[in-house]
């Protein structure tokens, strides 16, 4: 057995106790619910995990999707002037915080040769800064910078345009972008927060020379610079975007590292609240992804015998169908995913691979008569490839959460291996805390 941990995040764990344990009301809730004196499961069910109010918030860009008239130049605001309005800074700054005080990983460890298990206690996961909100009426931004890995940086940031013409089917987001929130699964503010869809996190170009290509590796659901299009009218919503690329860790963000362009598109259809019906907010969608990475290596021309730098290229794709079904305190979250690389190892070779998959997940919030919240989930996440073996993937994932208060999540998981057995399973069983603030 081996053991890792940190003085400074158990003190931060139990400092995050206490605050859960000696809190009789949720006062510091995330900056939206100050701003319009709700609460948070006005927006989330077990956050991350929005509702569809929630979902409606976020595309009608950080206002009331029920006014008439977007109030991003009203709600909480002061007018300087006839064209200009400021916010509270408390309406716009945010925190969230996540630790695993505890995690247990079967064979995780190689030990004179000999798979051992590993323990770890206090890991502070990360930590997140991020300000958003209305800048004026249908203009938003949000912009989150993280602690992780021992480094700041920027994950997830934009500036939207929204209801531009004075209608819902035209809106526009510019920045560091996922290509699929708008889905009916779209795995990044996830039912089970710490745990995702492997289908999802299939990266390209990941064969032989990984190594040398990881710069420009994405997988489905990640962030990468780029301009993103969408409308939504009824039951009705379509995206569509451009990017080059990179994943953002890139020094000069944004830039085209080649001559191609990575594009992505979707299309969902949904219960809407004008449907007054039990199943508001259930959808299904659709979505694709086309791509192109490129490297260069060092190889010989045979007309001169010179040393020349020879380019390859690698065309990818990526394809979902994706449902969710809404029911009160219950959801059903199911998505199968598609995908193709018709040069895996990005080099001469020239190997095309496929494989496929599918992620369910199911929730359900129970309230307590004390009014905390206990929530309970299921996931299921199937990876297959008769390509790579690697990637073929099978898990089972429960979890209980509990809430002290409404913006605090103490969670249980297990991440149980059905794929393998034995020596090589990759269990997993840890304790993990989120809250925001």
């Amino acid at each position: 057995m081996r053991l890792r941990a940190s003085n400074v995040t158990i003190s931060l764990i139990s400092a995050v106790i206490l605050m859960a344990v000696f809190s009789e009301k949720a006062s510091a809730t995330a900056q939206w619910a100050r701003k319009y004196g709700e609460s948070c499961t006005t927006c989330h069910t077990a956050f991350p995990r929005l509702n569809y109010y929630g979902e409606r918030f976020m595309r009608n860009g950080y206002q009331n999707p029920d006014d008439a008239t977007p109030d991003g130049n009203t709600r909480g605001k002061k007018a300087l002037n006839d064209i200009t309005f400021i916010d509270r800074v408390s309406n716009l700054l945010g925190f969230r915080l996540n630790v695993t005080p505890v995690q247990w990983e079967a064979n995780a460890l190689k030990d004179n040769g000999k798979d051992t298990d590993r323990w770890t206690l206090g890991n502070a996961n990360w930590i997140q800064f991020f300000v958003a909100g209305s800048i004026a009426e249908n203009i938003s931004f949000f912009t989150e910078m993280a602690w992780d890995d021992r480094e700041f940086h920027y994950s997830w940031y934009k500036l939207g345009f929204h209801n531009l013409f004075d209608t819902t089917l035209a809106n526009v987001v510019i920045g560091n972008l996922p290509s699929r929130d708008y889905g009916a699964y779209p795995n990044r503010l996830r039912i089970m927060g710490p745990i995702k869809g492997d289908v999802f996190g299939v990266k390209s170009s990941q064969g032989a020379n990984k190594a040398a290509n990881d710069e420009n590796a994405l997988n489905s659901s990640g962030s990468r610079p780029g301009v993103q299009f969408y409308g939504y009218k009824g039951p009705v919503m379509a995206w569509v975007g451009a990017s080059p690329g990179d994943n953002g860790e890139d020094k000069n963000l944004g830039t085209d590292k080649n001559d191609e362009l990575h594009y992505w598109a979707g299309l969902r259809l949904e219960v809407t609240e004008a449907v007054e019906s039990i199943f508001e907010g259930s959808a299904i969608s659709v979505w694709a992804y086309q791509g192109t990475d490129t490297a260069n290596f060092a190889g010989d021309d045979a007309s001169t015998a010179d040393v020349v730098e020879i380019p390859y290229d690698n065309e990818y794709g990526r394809y979902s169908v994706e449902g969710t079904i809404r029911v009160k305190d219950f959801e059903l979250m199911a998505a199968y995913v598609m995908g193709e690389d018709d040069n895996w190892n990005l080099d001469e070779s020239d190997t095309d691979i496929d494989f496929d998959g599918v992620s369910l997940v199911a929730g359900y919030m129970q309230t307590l008569k004390s009014g905390k919240l206990l929530h309970y989930a299921l996931q299921y996440d199937k990876v297959n490839s008769s390509d790579v073996a690697s990637l073929e993937k099978e898990f089972v994932s429960p979890s209980i959460s509990y809430f002290p208060v409404e913006n605090m999540r103490i969670g249980l998981y297990a991440r149980i291996d059905t794929e393998n057995s034995g020596d090589d399973a990759n269990h997993k069983v840890f304790a993990n805390i989120r809250t925001m603030f």
